[in-house]
């Protein structure tokens, strides 16, 4: 989004990734409709991750490290 809002203005020939397995670990996980991102309707990127996920996956002390 912040590609298309304050670098190139166009969509075609847009290629970002997606990693769909990783929704659980985040408040407001990302919305795709159509194939296409949606805006946040909360502010923000949806980028808050649970705190749950952060302590279990934080390096190198984490549970799913040991």
């Amino acid at each position: 989004m912040f590609d298309f809002v304050a670098v190139s203005g166009s969509i075609p020939d847009r290629v970002i990734e997606y990693v769909d397995h990783l929704h659980e670990h985040f408040r407001t996980p990302v919305v795709l409709r159509d194939g296409h991102y949606r805006a946040p309707t909360a502010p923000g990127f949806s980028a808050e991750m649970h705190p749950g996920s952060i302590a279990t996956y934080t390096y190198p002390d984490g549970p799913a490290w040991t």
